[in-house]
């Protein structure tokens, strides 16, 4: 087929197109008149059927990647990081040693690797530490009593909050401080 129609035909961004040549042309496989005109035809609402499917193929790939399916996978990707998180914490409370740190900074390389990932499809990790208290943004877990900073003001996270693309996936929890003196 492709030595036969590949003077009459281009492919262009996936879909077919009757190359100019065809039009006029009276030595198409042999035929004149009639049967050239119904093999035109026939080419045609096949070249309209290929561009039916590549709509329905882009239609599909657009549904898979949808908002929402994304929305679902980085709810299911929060807790990997925070497994990272508390490895990553736990590693600080050994003594140091040169496998240890080896260990640590290889697993350090894997979690930003597939942090920056995440990030680069629109997850995004909530700033608290040091901001005034947003009870829409932060669920409080504790209130401490502290000189050290301002009242209202988070100064430890428990757990990370996050965004994807703007909305909100998970709640911070954060410690909040409240001066003792001022109530």
């Amino acid at each position: 087929m492709d030595l036969l129609f590949s003077k009459y035909f281009q492919i262009t961004d996936e879909k077919f197109e009757i190359a100019e040549s065809i039009k006029g042309s009276d030595e198409m496989i042999g035929t004149r008149g009639t049967e050239q005109e119904d093999l035109i035809t026939l080419i045609s609402k096949v070249m309209v059927e290929n561009e039916r499917l590549q709509d329905i193929r882009t239609e599909l790939e657009s549904k898979a990647e949808s908002p929402e399916q994304m929305e679902n996978f980085m709810k299911k990707m929060i807790p990997i990081l925070d497994g990272f998180e508390r490895i990553m914490d736990l590693t600080h409370e050994y003594p140091p040693s040169k496998e240890l740190d080896n260990w640590f900074k290889s697993m350090e390389t894997v979690y930003f690797r597939f942090l920056n990932l995440l990030e680069k499809y629109g997850l995004k990790a909530l700033d608290t530490i040091g901001k005034p208290v947003n009870l829409n943004y932060h669920e409080v877990v504790e209130y401490r009593a502290t000189l050290n900073y301002q009242p209202d003001i988070v100064i430890s996270e428990r757990q990370k909050g996050y965004f994807f693309k703007n909305k909100l996936l998970r709640d911070a929890k954060v410690v909040v401080a409240y001066n003792p003196t001022s109530s």
